[in-house]
């Protein structure tokens, strides 16, 4: 483990240049070395063929004799200029996390050290005695990383040029030269992200999120351009990734040669796998080559199944909704286990894909049997092969044509309850509680539940995807369409996952912008919220507006359609506002109201009215009429059913979770059962509701409202007495409501 990163020296512009210089001449000579022995060499080849070749004697100025000096001298000088290039490259050694002490300066990048010059001369310039963080933002501006990273983040260069220099003028260097304490703090916290990164050196882009984690001045800089630390964060992580992805390829590209492309391990043990080979794709050599995509965000489930298989366990079910990386995890394990970064029992293995339309198509039920016992001979004979199969439920309950009403899963469930063979599969949620489960198959498998990703490791799914996006479109995606991508998939998308449905939306912007702005064009947040709109036929305005900004109007637009109820407007506007800055608790929904009063006063209406101005449509409400839910068993109509009673889906649960930003309307809310409205207490209070097949159901974004005739005699007394609002309100909490909703209800 790291126990101390270090910065040695301290360096004099005089002293970067000279070494930029003597780099130089380095490199100088190692070239000419390499020249002048292949001019060497060819001149030895010319003078041994001469004696066969009567006309080349008179071309060579030197007799056959001394060739084979000429010859050693240029094995010589190529030699040293290997040994010198080599002694380059030792300049810059690779970060390893096994040092004790880590000496910064052997590990910075040429860019990094050319922007260290370059931030001396910006800080003689300005007469500043040491170099600070802002000048090192300032001078990578300069150069590849900066520039592309502030384009990437949509910075406005002249708006950029205008900040780093009023920021450079009021700012007050150390007076110590040199580079300043926060400089060499900025350059060892970029070391320790280096290490987190796994990167070789390091790099402008960890030196830029360096920067922008400090206290100084870059900081005021950042948040005057509107750049988050967050995004500073992914789009330079983004950058590390590709680089990360070129240096894979090339590397594995020429490892490759050196690993079995076959089933057989490097001590060429294992027998051949003919049919196997046929039906199966071998996602290790893939791997190997630099084919597949890495896997983002998913270390958690991919060290869960490695420690079920190191356990002693033979098989695992990766289960999670469609579109949420299932598959990319399989990739994931197959880079790990080409990279040998895998617990021992995967070492020198492969990863094999069953492809199961090849292993069904066109077979009745006993060759369909025959077809797998034979993968799963071949397999076991094998020992060094572990069988990925994607959702499984696709053989669970195919018929293996034996006569003994025995199925494909029972046939696979044999094999591996015997411990012959390692089995990884996916499934989704939905298939493990049908088919799955309960089988054979589904008492061996060890499930690892695969969770829909965030949105910040959303984002850097998309990140990278995007090279492929825009290597196809000759198009350039900046962060905040990323960003955009998930925040505008997650809301108006809800019947589909993250990360797969943004990566869909932005291969429909890329088509679409490429229309538009033509070839290399930057792709915004606008184009991705435009082909949203267009995708779900909500108004862009709709879509694009602040929310802050339709909750400043909101009593005007009520008002527009609500005649009278001055006071419930004024209440609800207020309530949501507040919702909106610092006393909404994030984790209940965004407001909760008990619109009280006789039949045909507006409660309803005003619902509707607040679910099309705050969500986009009155199509964005869930109404449920509570006369209906009056029995205990209607509780399952809600939630769902489990399967043994029916399997349904409840019809508040599956609605929220398909449109999570949407308004909740419980007309007659004192008819209920009371266990319904103990469920809707734990609603409003958690902001969370676990339906019937155990998903939860995430209430954050919905606003609850329900309107109820209860106590509509004392509010209308109340009324013809002139009692003022409030006062009504206090009595109803107090003891007209007592009889219809408990305390702990109406607190909330």
């Amino acid at each position: 483990m790291v126990t101390n990163i270090i910065w040695q020296n301290q360096y004099s512009l005089p002293e970067l240049i000279f070494r930029r210089f003597r780099l130089a001449i380095y490199r100088a000579v190692a070239l000419v070395a390499i020249i002048l022995a292949l001019l060497l060499f060819i001149i030895f080849v010319l003078v041994a063929a001469a004696p066969f070749i009567e006309e080349a004697r008179w071309t060579v100025f030197f007799p056959p004799e001394p060739g084979a000096k000429l010859f050693w001298l240029s094995v010589i000088l190529a030699g040293y200029a290997w040994y010198r290039l080599d002694r380059e490259h030792a300049w810059y050694p690779a970060l390893s996390s096994s040092a004790g002490e880590i000496s910064v300066e052997k590990h910075l990048s040429e860019e990094v050290w050319r922007v260290l010059e370059k931030s001396y001369a910006y800080a003689n310039r300005m007469q500043h005695p040491a170099v600070e963080p802002l000048h090192l933002l300032a001078a990578s501006l300069s150069f590849v990383t900066g520039q592309r990273v502030f384009s990437r983040l949509g910075v406005d260069s002249a708006k950029l040029s205008a900040t780093l220099r009023h920021g450079l003028s009021k700012l007050i260097p150390s007076p110590i030269p040199g580079l300043s304490t926060e400089t060499i703090n900025v350059l060892k916290k970029a070391t320790e992200l280096s290490l987190v990164r796994k990167s070789r050196h390091v790099e402008m882009s960890e030196v830029l999120v360096a920067i922008s984690s400090g206290e100084s001045i870059v900081t005021e800089v950042l948040e005057e351009l509107e750049i988050k630390p967050e995004a500073l964060d992914n789009v330079t992580a983004w950058y590390s990734l590709r680089r990360k992805l070129v240096n894979l390829r090339s590397r594995q590209g020429r490892s490759a040669s050196f690993r079995p492309h076959r089933a057989l391990d490097r001590t060429y043990s294992a027998v051949a796998t003919p049919f196997l080979n046929r039906v199966a794709q071998d996602l290790t050599s893939l791997a190997a080559r630099g084919y597949l995509m890495p896997c983002v965000g998913r270390s958690r489930e991919t060290t869960e199944a490695y420690h079920i298989i190191e356990g002693g366990q033979s098989s695992v079910v990766l289960v999670g909704e469609p579109g949420i990386g299932r598959g990319s995890i399989l990739e994931g394990i197959a880079q790990d286990m080409a990279a040998e970064e895998v617990p021992a029992v995967l070492q020198d293995k492969h990863l094999l894909l069953l492809s199961t339309a090849q292993l069904l198509s066109g077979a009745n039920p006993a060759e369909a049997g025959e077809r797998l016992l034979r993968v799963l001979n071949e397999a076991v004979h094998a020992g060094n092969i572990i069988l990925a199969i994607k959702d499984i439920h696709q053989i669970i309950g195919l018929d293996a044509g034996s006569g003994q009403d025995l199925s494909l899963g029972d046939v696979l469930a044999s094999a591996v309850s015997n411990h012959q063979l390692i089995i990884i599969t996916t499934t989704t949620n939905a298939s493990w509680r049908e088919m799955v489960e309960r089988s054979s198959l589904g008492q061996i498998l060890q499930r690892v539940e695969i969770k829909e990703l965030d949105d910040n490791s959303s984002i850097q799914v998309l990140e990278s995807r995007v090279p492929g996006i825009e290597m196809q479109h000759h198009v350039y995606f900046s962060y905040g369409a990323l960003a955009q991508a998930v925040t505008l998939a997650k809301r108006y998308l809800p019947d589909r996952y993250l990360p797969e449905k943004a990566i869909s939306l932005l291969e429909e912007v890329a088509i679409y912008a490429r229309e538009r702005t033509g070839k290399d064009g930057m792709i915004t947040a606008e184009h991705v919220a435009q082909v949203l709109a267009n995708k779900v036929h909500v108004p862009v305005t709709q879509i694009t507006a602040a929310e802050s900004q339709k909750l400043l109007n909101l009593e005007q637009i009520l008002h527009e359609r609500i005649i009278g109820q001055d006071e419930a407007v004024k209440l609800v506007s207020q309530a949501l506002r507040r919702a909106r800055v610092n006393l909404r608790d994030q984790k209940r929904p965004v407001s909760s109201f008990l619109f009280l009063g006789p039949t045909g006063v507006g409660k309803t209406e005003l619902a509707k009215v607040v679910a099309a101005e705050y969500f986009g449509g009155e199509d964005k409400m869930v109404r449920l009429d509570m006369s209906e839910y009056q029995t205990a068993e209607s509780l399952y109509r809600l939630v769902g059913a489990p399967a043994g009673v029916g399997g349904e889906h409840g019809l508040l649960t599956e609605a929220v979770r398909r449109t999570p930003y949407t308004l909740v309307l419980l007309d007659e809310l004192e008819k209920a059962h009371s266990d319904i409205l103990n469920v809707f207490l734990q609603v409003l209070d958690d902001g969370r509701l676990t339906d019937a097949s155990g998903r939860t159901i995430d209430f954050t974004n919905t606003i609850i409202i329900a309107t109820s005739n209860a106590a509509t005699a004392f509010i209308q007394e109340q009324l013809q007495q002139n009692v003022p609002l409030e006062n009504i309100r206090r009595g109803l909490l107090r003891g007209g409501l007592q009889q219809y909703f408990r305390p702990e209800f109406l607190n909330r």
